[in-house]
């Protein structure tokens, strides 16, 4: 729910999450809180993290011999272009990181 909250433009309120998980409202109004109070309200992650994961994942990849390899690197500046495009071309996210096959 908070992800939800964070990522997408438009998501449900509380009440429909609550009725979903069989909790009440003021119940997961509570969850809700302790959890940013736990993340120290870091919900977000900075493009330098995320590329630092992808760079471990992919090595690990490699390492294990899964047969998959990422197509192509991620930098802040690709995420800009993929963005920048993306806008332009359709109102569905964008692609940043192609995963395929060897």
């Amino acid at each position: 729910m908070v992800a939800s909250k964070i990522l997408d433009d438009e998501h449900y309120n509380n009440a429909v999450y609550a009725r979903v998980g069989g909790v009440s409202n003021v119940e997961l109004n509570k969850l809700e809180l302790e959890l940013l109070f736990l993340l120290d309200f870091r919900v977000t992650v900075t493009s330098r993290a995320f590329e630092s994961y992808c760079f471990h994942l992919e090595k690990e990849m490699l390492v294990n011999g899964t047969g998959l390899k990422i197509e192509r690197a991620l930098t802040p500046k690709a995420i800009e272009n993929e963005i920048s495009v993306g806008d332009n071309q359709s109102s569905s996210p964008p692609q940043i990181v192609e995963i395929g096959l060897t």
